[in-house]
């Protein structure tokens, strides 16, 4: 759960703040192979990152394998090397490889199984010399080596493995999956290629880990038959049927970021924070904090931490009723990457404050429409709010402004061809370049509003992503108001009653969507009721659920975050208990775990409103005046 302080800390009214801003590249590192993108349940196959990149062909091939920074192929009873991160690099031979069928390499060894089950060895050196350590199955089709262990796996879905440490061989039997032409590994995982193409990865040393996908040809950006894998210098290589070389890449836009507003006045500072990923839990973003507040003094209630949502970054949170693919971020990316990537704009947003000027200013775009309420166009909140940093009274050797800028709508192009597999930040990315492009600028930062159930009117993230940019600038080109006075913030839990279902409700639900193979909805149906009689087992399960609503003040502008993705209806709301303030409104903000719907969706049955519960993994839907509940609470608070 979060951390929560509650503090008001009221700082002296000043015209002037001191103000950092900092961004940072989240892009998933190379060596992660391939990822799968956040957002969408469909399709089933999953929407993986990985694609081919052609470095050239290769002689006709019976086995492939790595060590350290070269990749070893057997051609023609030969052995061969070459080292691919070298600029045209030659095959060149190493030695005698006959009758091997496939081969790994580990601690400057080659191991390789020949067609008559024969395990062998030879030390890499000036001269091959293969001497018989053991023995396999006949019907090992591939072979892989990692941590002192070696893997061997054939057709049929067996897996062995066998310390090397061990003075003779002995194979364990370990989870496989069925038709294995292929095997690599990295220092944790081991990679599986299968006869129809899809890719695997599995960590062996991790309890209760299984096999989960990680890549298939696609039809669009996978289309290559790969035969052959290997895992070296960070990063896969395959060799096709018609014996071309491939390395592994991310697909990407190149443009995800994390970014950072550091604030302060007195003695007291405030951190916002807009990251592109489609959203995180509350524990993270809590962990998050806790290392923000050891390093920095600065509570959890004064960082505010908004995900873009866009549907286009690699998963980041749990969603346990979705594809095993799609269950689970991978932990590198989310703790390597996203982690180190908020902590370091926050230290260094906070290390670059200087004396600024604020000044606030509202547009309005056309760039969204309500997806679900289509009888009630009138909800929808335009609004696009401006917050210009000016540094130019004080600091004439830098950039002499920077921006925030908010607006809500969901980031979704596209959902066709090669796009519905990239790495993007979608038309957040595209407004922020526009923007600093247009006006000189290098850092300006974007928050999600209350996009819950706003789609894009246009199509295509450039047409939408520029109509924002367009008006973000117009924005600035007019009369904006400066803020003056002091900093507080507030983060503050609202627990909504829920009533789970009963077990023999549930039950009775997974009977129908039972033996429906291939029905996307009707298997999360099964996996949600799988997950509901788990926790009714255990008794874990909730009969409330946490609405959390950041509040951060900055003289004469409030800034209200919602956890969830929160629908445009309560940014509507917030505005309306205070007509007369200057007020911002975000969805999306620490905590990602469902849709906040208000009583319209509700009673409509529409998904913001009931089946998004089931995809989120939630015991329930929040009753139909949550909406009430909500504002009344915040109205009382009097943030």
């Amino acid at each position: 759960m979060l951390l929560l302080i509650f503090l008001p800390n009221f700082s002296y009214s000043q015209s002037s703040y001191l103000i950092g801003t900092s961004q940072a590249n989240i892009e998933p590192d190379q060596s992660l192979v391939s990822l799968h993108l956040g957002g969408y349940g469909a399709p089933k196959e999953g929407r993986f990152t990985l694609q081919w990149i052609n470095k050239g062909p290769v002689s006709e091939i019976t086995a492939m394998g790595g060590l350290t920074d070269k990749l070893y192929i057997v051609s023609n009873s030969d052995l061969l090397w070459m080292n691919p991160s070298i600029n045209n690099s030659a095959w060149k031979k190493a030695g005698k490889a006959e009758n091997i069928k496939c081969v790994a390499g580990l601690n400057c060894k080659l191991y390789a199984v020949s067609n008559n089950g024969d395990l062998l060895e030879t030390k890499v050196q000036r001269v091959i010399k293969w001497k018989k350590i053991g023995s396999v199955d006949k019907s090992v089709t591939a072979l892989a080596a990692s941590d002192n262990k070696l893997f061997a796996a054939d057709l049929n879905g067996s897996l062995w493995s066998a310390d090397l440490s061990k003075k003779s061989i002995k194979w364990i039997e370990l989870e496989s999956i069925k038709n294995i032409i292929s095997l690599t590994a990295d220092h944790k995982k081991l990679y599986a290629l299968t006869n129809e193409g899809f890719i695997y990865k599995y960590e062996p040393w991790s309890k209760d880990h299984k096999w989960l996908r990680i890549a298939y040809r696609n039809g669009q950006t996978i289309k290559e038959d790969i035969r052959h894998i290997a895992y070296i210098s960070d990063r896969l290589f395959g060799i096709s049927m018609d014996n071309i070389l491939y390395i592994g890449e991310q697909r990407s836009d190149g443009n995800l970021s994390a970014r950072a507003m550091a604030i302060k006045s007195g003695e007291k500072t405030v951190v916002i924070v807009g990251i592109d990923v489609c959203g995180l839990n509350d524990t993270f973003t809590g962990l998050v904090k806790q290392e923000i507040y050891k390093t920095h003094s600065i509570p959890a209630s004064a960082v505010f931490i908004n995900c873009s949502h866009t549907h286009f970054a690699p998963v980041t949170q749990n969603w346990l009723t979705w594809q095993d693919h799609n269950q689970l971020p991978d932990s590198m990316y989310l703790y390597s990457t996203i982690k180190k990537g908020i902590l370091s704009v926050v230290s260094d947003a906070l290390k670059s404050m200087t004396p600024a000027e604020l000044f606030f200013g509202r547009g309005h775009t056309d760039i969204g429409y309500n997806r679900t309420l289509k009888d009630h166009q009138e909800l929808y909140d335009n609004a696009v709010d401006v917050i210009k940093v000016d540094y130019s009274n004080k600091n004439t050797d830098k950039n002499t402004e920077s921006y925030m800028f908010l607006t809500a709508c969901h980031p979704v192009f596209s959902t066709t061809g090669k796009l519905h597999y990239t790495i993007s930040a979608n038309y957040p990315g595209v407004a922020r370049k526009l923007v600093e492009e247009r006006t000189g600028t290098v850092n300006s930062l974007f928050l999600q509003g209350t996009a819950g159930d706003i789609n894009p009117r246009d199509k295509g993230e450039y047409i939408t992503g520029e109509k924002l940019s367009n008006e973000v600038i117009e924005v600035l080109t007019r009369p904006m108001i400066k803020l003056n006075g002091a900093i507080s913030y507030y983060l503050d839990t609202i627990n909504i009653p829920v009533t789970p279902w009963t077990k023999e409700e549930i039950s009775a639900f997974k009977v129908q969507n039972n033996d429906k193979t291939g029905d996307v909805d009707a298997e999360k149906n099964v996996k949600w009721c799988d997950l509901m009689l788990k926790y009714i087992s255990e008794g874990t399960m909730s009969t409330s659920l946490p609405v959390y609503v950041h509040t951060i003040n900055i003289g004469n502008w409030k800034l209200v975050g919602f956890s969830r993705e929160a629908t445009t209806g309560y940014s509507f709301g917030v505005k309306n208990l205070w007509p007369d303030k200057l007020i911002s409104v975000a969805g999306y903000t620490n905590d990602v775990s469902s849709y906040l719907p208000t009583q319209m969706h509700i009673e409509a049955g529409v998904y913001e409103g009931l089946d998004s519960f089931f995809w989120y993994g939630m015991p329930n839907v929040f009753p139909a005046n949550v909406y009430e509940i909500i504002l009344d609470k915040i109205n009382s608070l009097e943030r």
